[in-house]
This record gives structure tokens, sequence and C-alpha cells, in this order.
């Protein structure tokens, strides 16, 4: 047989999709789940990154424990009230940040003489309950995909009632599905803090040009434990499951005082939290089935074109999901934009916020690590005066600074959220947010003690 007549045979009947099935990764699919699960339904579509997928997942279960891909965008955490700050270690967190700079981007586009621009956001009331995420848009996609797919499946049933290409699909959507309940996943995007008054700065760290605060208000997810990512493997993350933890006897628990605590224990299995020894299993199990899956591919040489169909199918879908962006409400965390800071000079950003919300030192610390001029060294010692002169007199450039026009800006993203709000402003707050009562790690000595009362003294912080 020649190749034009080798070539022909292939395209009218591809053979061999086993090859391409497993030639696919499946970070795609990962991200995909990451992305959709938290409802009984997930919108993942089988697709030919499945059986990687199932592997994969299996390798990072006996290894680190977690079904959540790596951070994928870089974030590091503020926490404002206290000044410290961490690395994001957390997916979900990294998509919430990109997700809201680029919301944010569309309504307030920076320019070139943007130095920085600062989106503050209060937190405001999630209806959800600690486990549960509400249904969207990517549910409803999904579902259609999901339908289109059995609808090619249909199609050998209907010209030569062959039904194993509706067989392949519907095990693959059924596991599909299995993989999306595992209750891991929504340990892993949720925290156990839900309820912080804490106010929580994101940025990807020194020279970007964006910074998203979000003020608690007692309405906020734990950004701060959440970023640290505690792993599956132990307690922590399983407390707030009523079906995998149980009441503590805070009797006998008396003399613990750990903060945070929801008064429960998760519950174990041989040395594991029961619901981590559920994903365990689930994943070797469905590790067998998706390789049993594979050989009835193998095995299906009629009607491979409906095969790859479906599987593109699934493929631009989960791409789609494993990318697309979501308002930061579908990840538990409405949010109402009240303010945008922009300014030419970095500085006068950060001074800006410290201005109207008291909570500019973290920030300043870390975007100008190092010897500050005079002026500005006195500014953030009390005395404005010096730096907001001469800022002034570049006003056209540089703008009038908030020290000096005392009005504050009220905006939203989403005006649907307005009667849900209650101002920042509205509530009982001190008059300085940003005093921290540890010694100064700068070289500006008197720097973080401003706000001290005269002759009051504070320990060094431990390490």
């Amino acid at each position: 047989m020649g190749t034009i007549e080798q070539l022909r045979d292939q395209w009218i009947n591809p053979s061999d999709v086993s090859t391409i099935l497993m030639a696919i990764g499946g970070d795609v699919v990962q991200n995909a789940f990451a992305q959709g699960t938290g409802q009984p339904y997930t919108p993942v579509c089988f697709s030919f990154g499945c059986v990687a997928y199932a592997f994969t997942t299996l390798v990072n279960i006996i290894g680190d424990g977690r079904l959540l891909p790596s951070p994928d965008y870089p974030v590091k955490v503020f926490n404002l009230e206290s000044g410290y700050a961490r690395e994001n270690k957390n997916w979900v967190v990294g998509r919430l940040l990109r997700d809201i700079e680029s919301q944010v981007s569309r309504m307030r586009p920076l320019n070139d003489n943007t130095g920085i621009r600062i989106s503050v956001f209060e937190a405001i009331e999630n209806e959800n309950n600690p486990t549960q995420f509400s249904w969207s848009f990517m549910h409803i996609i999904g579902a259609i995909m999901t339908l289109l797919q059995l609808g090619v499946a249909t199609i050998p049933i209907a010209l030569d009632r062959q039904w194993g290409v509706m067989f392949i699909t519907i095990i693959g959507t059924l596991l599909i599905q299995i993989a999306g309940l595992l209750p891991q996943w929504r340990a892993e995007k949720l925290p156990n803090g839900q309820k912080s008054k804490d106010c929580y700065a994101l940025t990807s760290g020194n020279g970007s040009t964006d910074i998203v605060v979000v003020l608690g208000r007692g309405l906020c997810l734990n950004l701060e434990e959440m970023s640290a990512s505690q792993s599956p493997r132990i307690n922590r993350p399983w407390e707030k499951f009523q079906r995998l933890s149980q009441p503590l006897d805070l009797e006998k628990m008396a003399d613990s005082n750990r903060l945070g605590t929801r008064g429960r224990k998760a519950k174990t299995f041989h040395g594991f939290p029961l619901g981590f020894r559920l994903t365990q299993i689930t994943c070797w199990v469905l590790s067998v089935l998706w390789l049993l899956l594979l050989v009835n591919v193998a095995a299906s040489t009629d009607y491979t074109w409906c095969l790859l169909g479906i599987g593109a199918i699934g493929m631009f879908q989960n791409a789609w999901l494993a990318a697309v962006e979501l308002p930061s409400a579908e990840r538990n965390l409405p949010l109402y934009h009240c303010d945008t800071i922009m300014t030419h000079k970095v500085m006068d950003g950060i001074m800006d916020f410290d201005i109207t919300y008291g909570r500019g030192v973290p920030l300043m610390e870390e975007f100008f690590p190092g010897r500050l001029h005079d002026e500005e060294t006195e500014w953030w010692r009390g005395n404005k005066d010096p730096y907001d002169d001469i800022r002034e007199k570049h006003s056209a450039l540089r703008d009038v600074p908030r020290s000096r026009k005392r009005a504050i800006p009220t905006s939203t993203l989403d005006p649907s959220l307005e009667e849900k709000r209650k101002s920042w402003f509205d509530v009982d707050q001190p008059k300085s947010l940003s005093r921290i009562n540890y010694e100064p790690s700068t070289r500006w000595d008197d720097l973080r003690t401003r706000d001290r009362p005269k002759g009051s003294t504070a320990s060094p912080r431990k390490q």
C-alpha cells in the first residue's frame, strides 16, 4: 500500500487513538478541576487529558497529598493589621489577584504616567456555608458541552447500532464527576477562617504596578491562612466539614487557647484525616478505571472520528475552564470596589493610601526596602508638609496629596452589591490603623512607633 493510500485510510478512519490520548498532558484538566469543583456537578468534560491527569493526581496524592495545582500567578499576601507578609502557596489566591487585576484594568486602565494603582475593596456578606460554592455560568457551559458530546456519541448508534463510543463517553463523564465530588477540593480551596476582620493587600511584589487591598470587616476569607495552603494530611483543613469532623470535648480542652478553632476535630483513619484517606482510595480506584477505559478506547476501531470529536470538544472546554476569569464572589469572596488610587510615583500612591486607610507602612517597606529621601522619612514620621509641598508644587503630574484633600471617593464595579454594603467609613475604627507595636527593622528608628503614647516601650519582635 502506498503512502497516499495509507494517509487516505488514516484520515477516513483514524487509528491508534490511545497514542493521541496518552500524548496530551493532564495539567489543563487539573486547572479545570481547580476552577470548577465545589458543587455536586463539576463542569469538566471528558477529554484526552483525563487519563494523564488521573495518574498525575495519583503521584501528587502519594507525594505532597494535594489536589490543587501549584500557583500559576505570583502573589505576596500582606496582613496590613500586623504587618506580616508571606509568599502565596495557594492556587486560588493567585487566580483571585489575577482576575481582580483584569477586572480593574478594564474599568480603570493604566496610562503611561501611572506608577502604581491601588484598588481598594470591602468584603461583603457571603451567603454560602463554609464548604459550599455558588452555581455559575461555567456550570451551564459545562452541561451544554457534555450534552453535545453525548449527541456526537449517538451518531454510531443511529448509523450502525454501535454503542462503544457512547459507552466510553458515559463512563469517562462519570469518572470525572466522581473525581470532582472529592471533599478535598473544598478543603484546599477554602480556609477555616471565613469571617476575618483583618485588612489584606495582594500584590505580585516590589516592582508591580498593582496592589489589591481587601478590607475584611468581619466578612472576609482569611487570605493569610489561605495563602499558607495547609497540607490536607493534617486535621486543620477538615474541621469545617460537619461529616468529616467531630466536636471537641471543650471541658477537656479548657486549657487550650488555639486561635480560630471551630471546636471541632477531624475524624481520622489510620493516622490521617478521614477525608484525605477517602481521596487516596478514590484516586487509586480511578487510576485503575481510567486504565481499563483506555483499553476500550484502543479497541474501538470504528467511528474513531466521533471519539476524536468528543475528545476535542472536551479539550477546548477544559482549556476554556482552566483559564476563564471568574468574579471574586464565585470564589466565596464577594467584594465591593470602593476606591482606586492611581499616582505617577509609587511613594505618592502608598502615602495617599496611608492617609485614607492608615495602613501604608507594610506596603512602603515592601516597595522601598532601602533608605528613603529625607523628606520621605519625615513624612512617615509625621511631618508631612515638606514632602507634600514638593508634591503639590508638581500637582499637574503628581496630583494634590490626599492629606490636603480629605474627600473619600466611593465607586463600585458591581452596583448590584450596593445594598449589601456597609461602608468601611461607617463603622468605628481606630484613628490610626497603621500603628504596629513591635520594634522597627529599618534604619529609620521611630518609623513604626510614631503612634505610640509617649514614654511607651515595646520589646523586640520574637523571631
